[in-house]
């Protein structure tokens, strides 16, 4: 309905704005590969605390994400209604990836250290998804043809590369003992996970000040879209009638538990049972992957120009099974950087077509009400993102506490681990 309205960006207008895959990922992944590690082997929370706080953290994104999308579709201001949340969430959100690594260790209480995360939880993900929502709601407002999108689609999957070495790669090159095996130099590992928070804050601020002020600008008949909003209630409903969207979150749940499992137990994994004592290791196995899957888009590409965009991204995902498994049964350093070429090739398919899929069904929900809704969309959708981490913690709760590991200790013969 919009597409004759709308004009094609300019490809200076789609770099800056692909600039927000710089602080979106930079955010997200440090989260994703810090968090559980440094409260498990640096704060030594007990593992069932841990997966208790993101237990209730799912009550929490239960509310909050939907009704951010809710208020973002029906927001009414002079600069339209995603640039508003994107502004007002870029410096919290640099406060709080600070903050993730400032627990008040000289209390010396599990009680004040777990309501301490489960707080900073919270925190990060309302301030992150006030951001991330709109940023990929407004993708599909600025950009409305397939070519557009596939093409501004590759420039911000170029652009995660970038962010990957702000999120896994630079962590790795100042934390020195990542996982604390050395507990006599926790304060200084302390301070090096601290720096860390900061340099990501300050990227997140440069980049989304990029991308704010030259990357953006919502199509003004799209804007008004926020006078025909429906109310909350229908809202909800007919998104959960949607029958396509439905199956759409299948595979998004199981892409997102997929990437989100792998920089979450790597440090611990790759220490404790490959025996890896260079950190930069772990970084760069978990670069690799995603450094293929931005250098396999031209690949995925050509498969959706034969094949169609929603058969190709189920051949990405059928591609992507295999390695993820062989990853769990590596037996070496070696093996693990051979299996995650593999895993970049599957997860480029399955990034590739993430958002191309969800814009159409937004474009097909836009035909269908007369009113554009990407805001409550992407809500659900960052919904099913939490919860998937809700299911690795689960998992990892139900695994570790029946292996001996409810609690850190960094003494490799208590595992019978090599070293």
């Amino acid at each position: 309905m919009n597409e004759r309205k709308s004009k094609k960006v300019p490809l200076g207008k789609r770099i800056t704005f692909a600039f927000g895959e710089v602080g979106d990922n930079t955010a997200l992944q440090t989260f994703s590969f810090l968090i559980f590690t440094f409260y498990f082997a640096i704060v030594e929370l007990p593992v069932l605390w841990i997966s208790t706080g993101f237990i209730l953290w799912s009550l929490w994104n239960a509310i909050n994400d939907p009704l951010i999308g809710y208020l973002s579709d029906r927001t009414k201001t002079r600069w339209g209604r995603r640039i508003p949340w994107m502004l007002g969430a870029t410096i919290p959100l640099a406060l709080v990836m600070i903050l993730l690594f400032t627990p008040p260790l000289a209390l010396g209480s599990d009680v004040v250290n777990f309501i301490y995360f489960f707080v900073i939880l919270v925190l990060f993900d309302t301030t992150y998804t006030a951001f991330n929502l709109n940023y990929n709601a407004i993708f599909s407002e600025m950009f409305v043809t397939m070519e557009d999108r596939s093409s501004t689609g590759k420039v911000r999957i170029s652009f995660v590369m970038v962010a990957l070495i702000f999120a896994f790669l630079l962590p790795t090159l100042i934390i020195e003992d990542i996982a604390n095996t050395n507990p006599a130099n926790v304060d200084i590992t302390l301070s090096q996970y601290q720096l860390t928070g900061i340099i990501a804050a300050v990227v997140i601020i440069i980049t989304y000040f990029i991308i704010l002020k030259w990357g953006v600008k919502e199509p003004k008949h799209i804007s008004k879209d926020a006078e025909t909003a429906m109310s909350f209630v229908k809202t909800l409903k007919t998104t959960f009638k949607n029958k396509t969207f439905l199956w759409f979150l299948i595979p998004a749940l199981g892409t997102w538990i997929a990437i989100n499992i792998l920089p979450t137990l790597a440090p611990l994994f790759m220490i404790h049972v490959l025996g890896v004592v260079d950190a930069e290791l772990i970084g760069l196995v978990l670069a690799l992957q995603f450094i293929v899957a931005a250098v396999s888009t031209p690949f995925w590409e050509w498969i959706r120009v034969k094949k169609g965009a929603r058969m190709a991204g189920l051949i990405g995902i059928i591609t992507w099974i295999i390695p993820i498994i062989l990853f769990a049964f590596s037996i070496s350093v070696e093996m693990v950087f051979i299996v995650q070429i593999f895993n970049g090739i599957g997860l480029g398919g399955g990034l590739y077509f993430y958002d191309q899929c969800i814009a159409e069904i937004i474009d097909e929900d836009e035909i269908k009400h007369g009113t554009r809704r990407s805001g409550i969309y992407y809500a659900v959708l960052n919904f099913f993102i939490r919860l998937s981490a809700i299911i690795n913690f689960v998992l990892i709760g139900i695994v570790f506490s029946t292996t001996d590991w409810q609690t850190y200790n960094p003494n490799p013969n208590r595992y019978g681990i090599r070293t």
